[in-house]
């Protein structure tokens, strides 16, 4: 077994990712068990086949990287894990996974695998900003009014810092030749796919 304690953490961007590519491929030929400890979660989501997301001594989840980035199975793993942009929803009809949002009543599928939830019950959903979008849409889509406050140029994305349902949120727009940022004060429609909603628990 080959045991890794940040051994990257020290170098500059441009390196690490050299090393990073290269002890995944020697572990692959090798076919060597590694355990490799980071506070980097693209690294830890890059190079592994399984990750552990310790919280308090405790192993929250343990996943493939997609199954932790994609399901997160705590509210902490979630947060911990990526950017998310999180809101609250009252359960309208549990048999049909409905629920109402910022004046909006749509289906959640996460939410017909809950037993415990009840009709008026105060739920947490949350969605990842690369799953917000603020241009065209799919006529099933739920779409929220939200105003930009921010824009960031990310490089490959753009990342748009909206006021969403009176909160702040993040939505990723891949960077096209062309693409045009929205400016702070522009009124834009942020939609989103209710299959794409998590429900999160404590």
């Amino acid at each position: 077994m080959l045991l890794l304690d940040e051994p990257l953490s020290a170098l500059d961007a441009r390196i690490r990712v050299a090393l990073r590519d290269d002890i995944r491929r020697i572990q692959r030929e090798l076919g060597i068990t590694t355990v490799f400890v980071t506070h980097d979660q693209e690294e830890a989501l890059s190079i592994s086949d399984r990750v552990v997301v310790m919280h308090q001594g405790r192993a929250d989840q343990i996943g493939s990287p997609a199954q932790i980035y994609n399901r997160p199975a705590t509210r902490f793993v979630a947060n911990f894990v990526g950017t998310l942009n999180t809101f609250e929803a009252r359960v309208v009809a549990p048999s049909e996974a409905l629920v109402e949002m910022a004046g909006q009543r749509f289906c959640v599928p996460a939410l017909g695998q809950r037993a415990a939830i009840a009709a008026g019950d105060t739920i947490t959903l949350a969605l990842r900003p690369e799953t917000l979008g603020i241009h065209a849409h799919g006529a099933d889509d739920v779409t929220l009014d939200g105003e930009v406050l921010d824009c960031r140029f990310l490089g490959s994305v753009i990342r748009v810092q909206a006021e969403v349902a009176g909160q702040r949120v993040a939505c990723d727009i891949f960077n096209q030749a062309g693409t045009l940022e929205p400016r702070p004060g522009e009124r834009i429609a942020v939609h989103f796919s209710a299959g794409d909603v998590l429900l999160l628990d404590d």
